[in-house]
């Protein structure tokens, strides 16, 4: 099993059994959106102005599960947070979604950590099936940054505030831990020993902020 970026945790933890994103769960589908834009941010693959994001340089090929996101940006040449990910999200088709999905589907399928199969009533769709160790794995990583002593990382930074942000860390965590996960990223955005992952945080936070807030 390879290792996985943001993007193919977030998705990896989103997924239910069936391989599938429920679309009735609009925070998590955006957060797909966003944890790509976020990913490709860290990665200094776009850049932003505050306002809007363009691309910086060219897209890695190990990264090419994200061009979809790329490509648009690209194309956009300068464009806004929530217009990139309304893009993915919010569109009365679901053909921008299925191909963001369809894209880091595949990565985790050619990563070894999903199985594909065909899915919808006429089999035309695609479900990649989470396997249960992989996912097992990214929530003990995130455990042993944001609970116990381990190194932080920005990625297991932001994965734990989306995951927060859409409400999925009762599905992962107890009660219990669910509280502490919470305090701890709240102390690592006030710790100045953390600035840039708390940047992360901050960032992840303020964009789903906004655009779940828009999309209501």
């Amino acid at each position: 099993m390879s290792n996985l970026s943001l993007s193919q945790e977030y998705m990896m933890c989103a997924l239910n059994d069936k391989g599938k994103i429920s679309t009735f769960s609009l925070e998590r589908v955006i957060a797909v959106a966003a944890s790509a834009v976020v990913e490709l941010m860290m990665d200094d693959i776009i850049e932003s102005d505050g306002k809007k994001l363009s691309v910086k340089k060219a897209l890695p090929e190990d990264m090419r599960y994200l061009s979809p996101v790329y490509d648009f940006i690209e194309k956009k040449e300068r464009v806004g947070f929530r217009t990139v990910v309304e893009h993915f999200s919010f569109t009365l088709s679901s053909k921008n979604i299925e191909e963001l999905f369809n894209s880091i589907g595949e990565s985790l399928v050619s990563a070894g950590c999903a199985q594909k199969e065909k899915s919808g009533m006429l089999g035309n769709k695609n479900a990649y099936i989470p396997d249960t160790k992989a996912v097992d794995t990214i929530i003990q990583n995130i455990r042993a940054e944001i609970l116990e002593d381990g190194e932080l990382t920005e990625d297991i930074a932001a994965l734990a505030a989306l995951l927060d942000k859409t409400g999925e860390l009762m599905r992962f965590f107890s009660a219990y831990e669910k509280k502490d996960v919470k305090k701890r990223l709240k102390e690592i955005r006030n710790d100045p020993e953390n600035k840039e992952i708390a940047k992360v945080i901050n960032y992840v936070e303020e964009l789903m902020m906004i655009i779940i807030v828009s999309a209501t």
